[in-house]
């Protein structure tokens, strides 16, 4: 089976190589700053404004991974379109961009996830903050309110794109209820989902787009679909660690569709533990070197580059970034801190620290390695605007450049090309 992979269809090589696998392999970097107050996601309401979550763009993976060989600017194939913003020469490559549209109302958490079309590399969107669905079809350089229906969710990463859909397949996370849309995002109908809160951390099999798995919104439990959301079963809790709840559930890709749809690595909130399994849930494992490690409130996001694995997180072995060369088996820590999110590309792994704290200046530690190894850690200036980490980051290409796309709370939403 054809390999669906989540990033944005790519054209060079290097990215192709890259997630299949090539090449791969942290150690200074900052904790994230004091400030702010009030929490996201509590319940089913509350402010939100307008990025992965662990699924996102315009062919991003939902492990942040980098774009791949691909589609072009519509599900039918062909060239990619021009990013407008590189075309003119008007975004300096390595520089984060404020993108926010100007009419979005100003949440207290922000617009919502960011998620992309992985047949469209062009096209992203996001929802759940309560301002309805936006869409870019440039990379995230303009935005239009497709839809003004679609209320606040729990922030995590509650939205989705299926692969392979024409027109494009959008579902959206409800309390008791999944938002699917089969016109883009513009109309949904609600699908009854009967579990004891909202849909939390939605991925999709990069083998089979119908095949996704998601956490529960502050409760236990991890549940799985193999219907394109439709419909959801609790996977199985052979040696699940207890004590955990917001669960984030991501496919590791072996290089093989059959392992992968029962492979996965999980990390909760306020417990538990990061854990793996190898056969869809029936067993689970604590990776060594991770043994208590959780993710901050409302956000995760890992990246796979090959048989690495980087994973943010908090508590437990202590706050960094993790490095596994053995898909999940044992991590070591190569960057020390507050972080929450890691994402990449063929050249580099990138890392931010972030959560769903209303209007707070946490400041991003935004930082950078460059690939295989992925140790050398270096942390570039962002501008001040750019004052905490985002909920999560799509990674897309127009054939030349990689584009970062995220929604950094109640900061906004910005954008960078890879240098």
């Amino acid at each position: 089976m054809p390999r669906l992979h989540h990033t944005l269809a790519a054209v060079t090589p290097a990215i192709l190589c890259a997630n299949l696998g090539c090449s791969s392999d942290s150690n200074h970097g900052g904790s994230g700053g004091a400030g702010g107050s009030s929490q996201a996601g509590a319940g089913a309401s509350g402010n939100p404004t307008g990025s992965s979550g662990g699924s996102a763009t315009a062919g991003v993976s939902s492990t942040g991974g980098n774009p791949e060989a691909g589609q072009g600017g519509s599900a039918g194939g062909g060239p990619l379109p021009p990013d407008p913003c590189i075309a003119r020469n008007s975004c300096p490559p390595g520089t984060w961009v404020n993108v926010t549209p100007a009419n979005a109302k100003a949440l207290d958490f922000g617009t919502g996830p960011i998620v992309g079309d992985p047949s469209r590399p062009s096209d992203l969107y996001m929802a759940g903050g309560g301002d309805g669905v936006w869409k870019s079809s440039d990379y995230g350089n303009t935005w239009a309110q497709i839809n003004t229906s679609i209320p606040y969710a729990p922030m995590g990463y509650v939205m989705a794109v299926l692969p392979g859909t024409t027109p494009p397949t959008v579902l959206v996370a409800g309390y008791k209820v999944v938002h699917k849309s089969t016109d883009g995002g513009v109309t949904f109908t609600d699908l009854p989902f009967d579990f004891p809160d909202s849909l939390y951390s939605i991925q999709i099999d990069p083998y089979d787009g119908k095949h996704l798995i998601s956490g529960l919104h502050e409760v236990d439990g991890i549940v799985e679909s193999n219907d394109g959301g439709d419909s959801w079963k609790y996977v199985g809790k052979g040696g699940f660690p207890s004590g955990g709840k917001s669960w984030y559930a991501f496919f590791i890709d072996t290089g093989v569709a059959g392992t992968t749809h029962d492979t996965w690595f999980a990390i909760a909130q306020d417990g538990g533990s990061a854990v793996m399994t190898s056969n869809a849930g029936t067993q689970w494992t604590i990776p060594t070197g991770l043994n208590g490690f959780t993710h901050p409130h409302g956000n995760a996001q890992i990246y796979q580059h090959g048989d690495s694995l980087f994973v943010p997180g908090t508590g437990g072995p202590g706050d960094g970034l993790y490095k596994s060369t053995d898909k999940g088996r044992t991590f070591t820590k190569v960057l020390d801190g507050g972080l929450s999110i890691a994402w990449g590309t063929a050249k580099n792994v990138y890392a931010m620290w972030g959560w769903a704290c209303s209007k707070c200046d946490l400041g991003a530690s935004f930082a950078v390695a460059p690939l295989p190894a992925g140790t050398a850690f270096t942390k570039p200036p962002v501008p001040p605007a750019l004052n905490i980490g985002a909920n999560h980051i799509v990674v897309t290409s127009d054939g030349e450049h990689n584009v970062f796309v995220g929604t950094m709370w109640a900061a906004g939403v910005w954008r960078y090309v890879e240098p």
